[in-house]
């Protein structure tokens, strides 16, 4: 799995992407390809898991700082600190996570 630009894509990969109101950076915590993941809450995996719904060419990714589809109007559903997304031009790698010594 890759980045438009040919690197690998990782998890914990700090990337940023477009949303309504700017750039917004997130961690990558779970990959379409493989289904590995990198601590997620136990339901959000197991219903990602059994319902089989990331595409192989697809990541989730974790909010980092704000979430910015939060809204508390009451009108509309809810939003997590998750989103699933493809991979494209508008995923770009901020930087790689580091790893403890």
């Amino acid at each position: 799995m890759e980045y438009r630009d040919e690197q690998e894509i990782a998890l914990g990969d700090i990337v940023e992407l477009d949303m309504p109101n700017g750039r917004s950076q997130g961690r990558v915590v779970m990959l379409g390809e493989n289904y590995e993941y990198l601590e997620l809450e136990s339901t959000f995996e197991t219903w990602v898991k059994s319902e089989n719904i990331l595409d192989a060419d697809s990541v989730v990714i974790e909010w980092i700082n704000e979430n910015p589809l939060e809204h508390d109007d009451p009108q509309y559903a809810p939003v997590g600190n998750y989103i699933f997304t493809g991979i494209s031009e508008d995923l770009k790698l901020v930087r790689r996570r580091k790893l403890k010594p």
